[in-house]
């Protein structure tokens, strides 16, 4: 993905949960500029790809949604992969509610945090929303205010259209002579639709637009933007199988000037998609299988220096897998992934630089506790083995119960 134009055609598409992108609006974050806190390597996307709930192709937007859902599992000797998303709304007697959402995440800038207080209008039938939202800090420069419209005209379809203005009140409030020129602002689409044949239809759009953010007693200033986009889609091939295709994309790109000459320049292009088969009804035994390609390119320029730092990788996964009620509240849900990495890149804060070529494997031994039928709620429990390396691949834990 060479440019934002893939962000535009998804204008009126949809969310599901995964990580990086599918998880609700990804507004601007001041301290993205400090870069990522965390070293990708080889295994990082194999490690969050198992940590989800498989199969991955699925039209849900939980996101939004009362209840408690994310997972939480080892990557590293001395990092935790973490998502967390948690939702309680409250409608009164009047056509009013108020809520609360906390979210922890992470994207290919770092971790974050962001906690929203949200109250406004609803109709009884509960198919139009129309909500303020905060994120309330002690900070009066870091409060971010969000507008949120969600609308249901059939019970299967939705749109849901978000805008966001990051650091609302920071050129006023600040403590220091920093000032955006160019305030940050976000703007998140997502939609789906289920047709008459059974067909779902799905996506979703972030738009970050240009920001500029001066720092005068640094002499610096930097810009960015960044844009990113998704679209799902079922088909129902037979009465018993079901074909899926989920992709989505980013493009971002940084700027730092010092002394209004241009001294480092990110440019990031994400892509990842996945074509899988599994069965459609609920059944004793239910099975699915995959294909899935992801790619990542960071050109990060440091112009002083002469400097040009490339991390790209390119990976190919196949993956199967099937869930036997092995018990009224026990499913087994065990996976295999089998793929080939090619990945390259150094940056200066690197103990290593990367560089691997080769096949990753890996089992998913899933055990899934249906704790309460009426609601859904399950925890599963996923002591994940390495297959290329014959050793102890994280354990995690994933967690979906709606309030």
């Amino acid at each position: 993905m060479r440019c934002p134009v893939a962000a535009f055609t998804t204008l009126f598409l949809s969310s599901s949960v995964l990580a990086y992108g599918w998880g609700g609006p990804e507004p601007f974050r001041l301290e993205r500029l400090e870069g990522r806190n965390f070293v990708l390597t080889e295994e990082s996307f194999l490690h969050r790809i198992s940590f989800q709930p498989l199969p991955v192709v699925r039209m849900q937007d939980s996101w939004a949604e009362d209840g408690w859902y994310g997972t939480a599992g080892s990557t590293r000797s001395r990092e935790f992969y973490v998502q967390s998303h948690l939702q309680k709304r409250v409608q009164f007697d009047v056509p009013m509610f108020v809520g609360v959402r906390f979210r922890r995440d992470e994207d290919l800038d770092g971790r974050y945090d962001r906690t929203l207080f949200g109250s406004g209008y609803v109709t009884a039938d509960g198919s139009l929303e129309l909500g303020v939202w905060g994120d309330v800090r002690g900070g009066k420069d870091e409060v971010d205010l969000q507008l949120e419209a969600y609308w249901r005209p059939g019970p299967e379809q939705w749109l849901r259209a978000t805008l966001i203005s990051p650091d609302a009140m920071y050129n006023s409030k600040t403590y220091d002579s920093s000032f955006y020129q160019k305030k940050p602002l976000t703007l998140h689409l997502a939609a789906g639709t289920v047709f008459a044949d059974g067909q779902q239809l799905y996506g979703f759009t972030n738009l970050n637009r240009r920001m500029e953010y001066h720092q005068p007693d640094l002499a610096q200033q930097w810009t960015d933007k960044q844009y990113s986009a998704g679209l799902g889609w079922l088909y129902p091939v037979t009465a018993n199988w079901q074909l899926g295709l989920q992709t989505q994309g980013l493009y971002g790109l940084r700027q730092q000037f010092q002394d209004d000459a241009l001294a480092l320049e990110l440019r990031r292009q994400f892509t990842d998609t996945s074509l899988e088969l599994r069965s459609r009804r609920a059944q004793p035994v239910t099975y699915w299988g995959g294909v899935r390609y992801l790619s990542l390119r960071e050109r990060d320029q440091v112009q002083q220096a002469g400097l040009t730092v490339l991390e790209q990788r390119d990976e190919w996964m196949l993956y199967a897998g099937m869930a036997w009620d092995w018990r009224p509240w026990i499913r087994l849900r065990p996976s295999l992934m089998l793929g080939y990495a090619d990945m390259q890149g150094a940056r200066p804060d690197d103990d290593e630089p990367l560089h691997f070529s080769g096949v990753l494997a890996k089992l998913v031994p899933v055990i899934e506790f249906h704790l309460h039928q009426q609601s859904g709620a399950v925890i599963r429990l996923n002591p994940t083995i390495e297959l290329h390396s014959l050793s102890f691949g994280g354990g995690n834990v994933q967690v979906h119960i709606p309030f």
